[in-house]
């Protein structure tokens, strides 16, 4: 099947499953990383962290490589 492929971010990995969009990340904050949350609204981390959220973008722009895994949502911890 032919189509736009797509990829999601989002914080509620569990939801997003349920939904089971062609591909997915979850960004995490690593175990001590002070600061660093990701919640409904902050998707991308911090306000003004463009290096963070370029990373993240990144991440995100390679599942398009990825053939589409429905219901799987890739967790990445971020520090």
């Amino acid at each position: 099947m032919l189509g736009i492929p797509t990829v999601g971010i989002t914080v509620e990995p569990e939801e997003t499953r349920q939904a089971r969009p062609p591909r997915a990340l979850a960004p995490r904050a690593r175990e001590g990383a002070s600061g660093l949350a990701f919640s409904v609204g902050r998707t991308m981390g911090r306000a003004g962290d463009a290096a963070l959220q370029r990373k993240i973008l990144k991440d995100a722009l390679e599942l398009l490589t990825s053939p589409p895994r429905p219901g799987e949502v890739q967790v990445v911890d971020y520090a």
